[in-house]
C-alpha cells in the first residue's frame, strides 16, 4: 500500500518536473524548432505556474530524501532536476522582467496567476458604421466607468483608444483581445474596436488588400465624428493593433500622414508584433507547426506575391515611411516564428533614417503574442512622453 502511494505521489512530480524543464530549456532553441515554438508560446501564460510547480517539487524532493530515501535514484533525480528547472526559469524570468523594466513597464508573476490578461470581456455597445458587400461592419465600444474622472480634461472628454484586430486578415473580430480593451477603458480611455472585411483563407478568391484598409479609414472617420457622444476626445486617439492588425495600423498611419487616405491621424500608435515583412511570412511563417504555414499573405493579396508586386507594395508599411508619422511604439517577441521581428527592426531603421519617432521594444523568450501585462504597462509609460495621451 505504501509503495502504491509513493508511486501516486512521484508520477505527478516527475511530470511537473519534466514540464518545467521543457519550458525552461525549449525557449532557448532556434525559433523555428517545433519545441521552441511550443515553449515560447506557453512562456508568458505558463511561467508563473511553472515556477510554483518547480518549487513544489524541490520541497517534495527534499522531504523524500530526508525521510530515508537517500539510496533511491528517483528522489535525488527529482530534487536535482527541479532545482535546475527552477534556476533556469528564474534566470529567464529575471531577464524578461529586466527587459520590461527598462521600458518603464512591469511584469508581475502574481498578476499572471490571476489569468486576468486572457479573460474575455463583452463590449458595452456595438454600432454599425458601414455596409459593404452585403455585410454590416461594426465597431465595439468599451466605456470607462462613469464614476471616475481619469483622463478627463476641462471639457470632460477622455483620450480615445482604437483597436484593429489581428487574425491574418482572415479571422478575428472586434472582441479579439477584449481583455485589453476593457482594461484600457478601466484606465480611463473611451475604447473602440473595429471590424473590417476579411479575406477567405485558405484560397485567393476573396482578397481584401484593397478593402480592409479603407474599412478601417471609414471606421476612424466614424469614431472622429462620434467620439464626443461617448465622452471621448477625437483629437487624442491612441491607435493600437496586433499582428495583421499591427500591419493595418502602420499601413493606415503611413497613408494618412502622407495624405493618401482621408481619415484622422492618431496622436500615438501601438503596433504589437506587426506584420511588416510580408514576403518573410509567406516564405517562413510557422506557428506551432513543423512546416511553413502556406497562403496567409496570398489570401490577403489574391495570389502569389511574385504575381502582384504592386499589391504587396501597397500593403507594406515600409512603402509609406516618412518623417510625419505619429509617434509609434512597436512591441515584438524575439522568438516570433510567424511574423519576423526583423521586419520590425527594418521598420525602426528606416524610421530613424527619415527622422520618424519610432520606439521598438523586443521581449525575450516570447513568440507571436507578447505578454499583455507587459504590453499595457510599457504603453502607459511610453505615453507619458506625449501630454494628454495618458489618463491621470
Amino acid at each position: 500500500m505504501k509503495k502504491a502511494l509513493l508511486v501516486l505521489v512521484k508520477v505527478p512530480l516527475v511530470l511537473v518536473t519534466a514540464c518545467c524543464l521543457f519550458l525552461g530549456v525549449s525557449v532557448l532553441g532556434e525559433r523555428m524548432w517545433i519545441t521552441t515554438q511550443i515553449g515560447t508560446v506557453l512562456f508568458s501564460l505558463a511561467l508563473p505556474f511553472a515556477l510554483i510547480g518547480a518549487a513544489v517539487v524541490v520541497v517534495a524532493g527534499i522531504v523524500m530524501v530526508r525521510k530515508g530515501e537517500k539510496g533511491r535514484k528517483l528522489p535525488r533525480f527529482l530534487l536535482g532536476a527541479s532545482l535546475a528547472a527552477l534556476a533556469i526559469l528564474g534566470v529567464e524570468t529575471a531577464q524578461l522582467k529586466a527587459a520590461v523594466s527598462r521600458e518603464g513597464g512591469s511584469y508581475s508573476l502574481t498578476e499572471g496567476l490571476t489569468m486576468r490578461d486572457i479573460q474575455m470581456s463583452e463590449p458595452d455597445e456595438q454600432v454599425v458604421y458601414a455596409n459593404h458587400d452585403g455585410q454590416d461592419l461594426t465597431i465595439s465600444i468599451y466605456k470607462p466607468s462613469e464614476d471616475g474622472d481619469a483622463g478627463k480634461t476641462g471639457d470632460g472628454l477622455r483620450p480615445v483608444y482604437v483597436y484593429m484586430h489581428g487574425g491574418g486578415w482572415s479571422s478575428g473580430n472586434s472582441e479579439s483581445n477584449s481583455n485589453m480593451h476593457r482594461q484600457m477603458a478601466d484606465a480611463g480611455y473611451v475604447g473602440f474596436s473595429i471590424n473590417y472585411r476579411l479575406c477567405t483563407y485558405p484560397g485567393t478568391s476573396n482578397p481584401t488588400w484593397d478593402k480592409a484598409i479603407y474599412d478601417c479609414a471609414e471606421a476612424m472617420n466614424w469614431i472622429r465624428d462620434h467620439a464626443k457622444e461617448y465622452g471621448g476626445d477625437p483629437d487624442r486617439i491612441v491607435l493600437a493593433g496586433e499582428s495583421a492588425g499591427g500591419n493595418l495600423v502602420l499601413h493606415y498611419v503611413g497613408m494618412t500622414s502622407t495624405g493618401q487616405l482621408d481619415a484622422p491621424t492618431p496622436r500615438a500608435v501601438l503596433a504589437m508584433y506587426p506584420a511588416v515583412d510580408l514576403q518573410w511570412i509567406s516564405d517562413n511563417g510557422h506557428y506551432l507547426t513543423p512546416d511553413t504555414i502556406p497562403g496567409i499573405v496570398e489570401a490577403y493579396v489574391g495570389g502569389e506575391l511574385s504575381e502582384y508586386p504592386d499589391r504587396l507594395k501597397f500593403v507594406s508599411p515600409l512603402t509609406y515611411m516618412n518623417p510625419d508619422l505619429p509617434p509609434i511604439l512597436i512591441l515584438h517577441g524575439q522568438k516570433d516564428s510567424l511574423v519576423s521581428v526583423e521586419g520590425s527592426e527594418e521598420y525602426k531603421r528606416e524610421a530613424d533614417e527619415v527622422g520618424a519617432d519610432v520606439n521598438l521594444v523586443e521581449l525575450p523568450y516570447t513568440n507571436h503574442g507578447t505578454d499583455q501585462q507587459a504590453n499595457r504597462t510599457i504603453l502607459f509609460n511610453w505615453l507619458k512622453n506625449y501630454p494628454g495621451m495618458l489618463p491621470e
